[in-house]
């Protein structure tokens, strides 16, 4: 009887949060189709563009709104028994993209709003990239909306699992988000080296990087919080087998190795140019190439069993 009600109420509870984030999915959705009219009035340098800035900003406040809501979902879909398929992978991978894109997406539009239309630039780049970030937030509110209609019509038949199955479950999610996190960061330190050049880097530059760079690891560091979080509530102080242990020894040492070389790289191209951005950027290039290849040899440690 107690197991019903249990059962009953985590059910219960995973439906009100699909629907929470169903609503912020739609309102998502429909303000897209807002900020594509903006940016096009934005870029035809209408009249009332000015005028598009304090709804452009309420938009990014119901984007966070929705992403908070989607990690909630995630988290009581693990313990319901929700299996980490290729949809739920998918969508993860897409919103953790997104939620990285939001820090970009707001400078581009600053950008925007001073080069552009203040001081006539053409800011390809920023429009580039605007584009692409309305493409994956569509990707990202598509398979979204299709995982929670799958939650909703299952959510009655699902079973809370053990919590040594959601540990299974979120540490392949957080392999997953170590890879995505990795690969961005990396991406964005090779653009830096490109971008910046000879650009003596000052210090509010400095800072800026490294706001990006904290931006782009959060959700990974988010995860790891979440575990250190789990294991202070357990009385075993412990979230990994033998076996996963030796798989962190394994890949710490890969990861460890495989940098050797590319941190050498990034020495012999910083000799002789003290000024110039590698100075700055060789440990987020070191931090985020590290977090990929750990991340991918951990997971793939994982799938082979």
């Amino acid at each position: 009887m107690e197991q019903t009600i249990k059962k009953n109420v985590a059910a219960n509870q995973l439906r009100i949060s699909s629907i929470i984030t169903l609503v912020l999915l739609i309102i998502s959705f429909l303000w897209l189709f807002y900020d594509i009219y903006a940016f096009t009035e934005i870029r035809a340098k209408s009249t009332v563009a000015e005028k598009f800035s304090d709804l452009l900003g309420t938009g990014f406040l119901v984007r966070v709104l929705l992403l908070f809501s989607f990690a909630m979902l995630m988290m009581r879909s693990f313990k319901s028994g929700v299996k980490a398929d290729a949809l739920v992978i998918a969508c993860i991978i897409a919103g953790t993209v997104t939620a990285i894109s939001l820090i970009f997406d707001f400078a581009a539009l600053h950008d925007i709003g001073k080069d552009y239309l203040i001081e006539g630039y053409d800011c390809t780049m920023e429009w580039l990239w605007l584009c692409g970030s309305l493409v994956v937030r569509l990707f990202f509110y598509v398979i979204l909306y299709l995982l929670i209609i799958r939650i909703m019509k299952g959510a009655g038949t699902l079973v809370t699992t053990r919590d040594s199955v959601v540990d299974e479950v979120i540490f392949e999610v957080t392999q997953y988000v170590g890879i995505v996190c990795g690969l961005i960061g990396v991406a964005f330190t090779a653009y830096g080296y490109i971008a910046l050049g000879d650009f003596a880097v000052r210090a509010w530059l400095l800072k800026l990087l490294m706001v990006y760079c904290i931006v782009i690891i959060l959700p990974w560091f988010s995860l790891i919080i979440y575990w250190i979080v789990r294991l202070s509530r357990r009385s075993e102080l412990t979230l990994y087998d033998e076996k996963q242990k030796q798989d962190f020894a394994s890949s710490g040492m890969t990861a460890w190795l495989v940098s050797i070389p590319v941190m050498i790289a990034v020495l012999a191209v910083s000799l002789g140019q003290p000024s110039s951005p590698t100075v700055f950027l060789w440990f987020p290039s070191y931090l985020f190439f590290t977090l990929l290849v750990f991340s991918a040899s951990l997971l793939i440690k994982y799938k082979r069993g």
